[in-house]
């Protein structure tokens, strides 16, 4: 019991997130999808009153007590019924294009907000496991489906539960017995549905990996850094294997799930149709016993059928926000990762290096899994000076690379320049003093002025200072002579 009140209270918290996303993405857009919601569900309930009144009257007439100013009751009868025929259609559309638009805005706050996140760690330490790449895949995944699916769902909700309440209000007044029913049916299918929900979440985390790795199969299959070897070593038909057996495999768990909801859906199917049938059974009989008139029949049928698709609707919105805050709450989970190294705020202020750089008793390994890469390292680096760091591969150079930019911290000893700790300074104020091409740098597809500007992206846009380090680089001429000059898309 303990354990659902809390699953109750996660799943209200996390939803009041969304639902504060939604507000802070575009205010005026929430409040208008809130307000034709609520209209919309009050339509239907008003316009089922309005049947019955009219075929009351109908009644009355064909048993020759038609009303002495039959028009004057009649045409505002039919005038509100048309009225509120125009106003389903036109709210319809009005609430379909807000809630597009707020979808549009919230999915894009969440995704940035995955990326910002991924972005605000300081060191590399999660990227080299593959586990956060899992989650990172399913917090995006959460950043992308939960957000717009909430607010379509809410907006459902809502208009759901607002109808619902008007015609659940007739049925009690008619049969406490057969709401009650109507209830329990629904209540089945709740249980149900959140089970299923749970279970897609364990086929979205257990397919993760095999998504990844088909996805890796598909680039290199289509990738440009991987046709020649395809073609020269005859590959092609090897990853094309690889390619479908993954894929193979995520069908296979994808068909187990989609076999066992075929089997619980087509059960929860007879049981509605079951509640249905009952019901109608029940009104038609009290009308044959004359104890209901005409307009209560058409007025019981209409609530027997709204509520029964109320409750369907509103069982199935509940476990759909269930299961989108599953997701969600991937991304809550990336959000609440600790930074993977202690960071000094506001940190110690850095000048120029004068002195030199020392390690003292440096060591480190990439987790505890892992072999040691360094071992007490002892290294005096001088400034103004050029130091080569020469070693086969895997002794350590780009490693200590890292070290020195810190991208990692040693797991043993101290990086000191001009003897203060590395760990002492922002990492954005030594980066600041640090300039490094790597191995396996990043090549941009942006112009050739920004690929020179990133290195500095305060100075992006002064093209003298992009010119001056073009020519400092010796490469000022050739990118000159471009099709477009500093402006040419240095991209295929």
């Amino acid at each position: 019991m303990r354990r659902r009140v809390s699953a109750v209270i996660r799943f209200a918290r996390q939803t009041g997130q969304l639902v504060a996303l939604a507000w802070q993405a575009q205010p005026a857009c929430f409040s208008g999808v809130l307000v034709l919601n609520v209209t919309q569900g009050l339509v239907p309930v008003a316009t089922a009153w309005v049947t019955k009144l009219l075929f009351d009257l109908l009644a009355q007439a064909l048993q020759g007590n038609t009303p002495s100013n039959v028009v004057a009751t009649v045409l505002p009868l039919l005038a509100a019924q048309a009225l509120l025929a125009a106003l389903s259609s036109t709210m319809t559309h009005g609430s379909t294009f807000l809630t597009a638009e707020l979808s549009r805005r919230v999915t894009l706050q969440a995704q940035l907000a995955v990326y910002r996140q991924v972005n605000r760690f300081v060191g590399l330490r999660y990227f080299e496991d593959p586990r956060f790449y899992d989650r990172m895949q399913l917090a995006t995944q959460g950043a992308m489906m939960g957000p717009e699916q909430t607010v379509h769902i809410f907006s459902n909700v809502l208009q759901s539960t607002v109808t619902l309440s008007g015609f659940l209000v007739v049925l009690l007044a008619f049969s406490p017995l057969l709401a009650a029913l109507y209830a329990g049916a629904a209540a089945v299918r709740l249980v149900v549905e959140l089970k299923l929900g749970r279970y897609r979440l364990l086929l979205a985390e257990e397919n993760s990996p095999q998504e990844r790795q088909a996805s890796y199969y598909g680039s290199i299959l289509s990738g440009l850094p991987f046709v020649k070897e395809l073609r020269l070593f005859g590959l092609a038909d090897y990853f094309l294997a690889r390619f479908r057996r993954g894929y193979q495999a995520i069908h296979r768990a994808q068909r187990r799930q989609q076999a066992r909801e075929l089997r619980w859906e087509s059960g929860l199917g007879l049981l509605s149709s079951l509640v249905a049938s009952a019901a109608f059974v029940v009104v038609v009989l009290q009308a044959f016993a004359g104890r209901i008139s005409l307009g209560d029949v058409t007025l019981y049928t209409s609530a027997v059928g709204s509520v029964q698709g109320g409750l369907t609707g509103l069982v199935f919105a509940i476990a759909s926000l269930n299961e989108s805050l599953l997701f969600f709450r991937r991304f809550t989970d990336l959000a609440a990762l600790p930074e993977p190294m202690p960071v000094a705020s506001p940190g110690r202020p850095i000048g120029r290096l004068t002195t030199g750089i020392k390690l003292r008793n440096v060591s480190f390994r990439y987790s505890e899994e892992h072999p040691w890469v360094l071992r007490h390292v002892n290294l005096t680096i001088p400034a103004n000076r050029c130091t080569a760091l020469v070693g086969s591969n895997g002794a350590g150079k780009t490693t200590l690379v890292k070290l020195l930019t810190r991208l990692y911290d040693p797991t043993e000893g101290h990086i000191l320049w001009d003897g203060t700790d590395l760990r002492d300074f922002s990492p954005a104020a030594l980066r600041a003093r640090l300039g490094a091409v790597f191995q396996d740098f990043a090549q941009y597809g942006l112009t050739a002025r920004e690929n020179i500007g990133v290195g500095d992206v305060r100075r992006l846009a002064d093209r003298d200072r992009v010119q001056q380090a073009a020519k400092s680089a010796g490469i000022h001429e050739a990118l000159a002579a471009l099709p477009q000059g500093y402006e040419t898309l240095l991209s295929r």
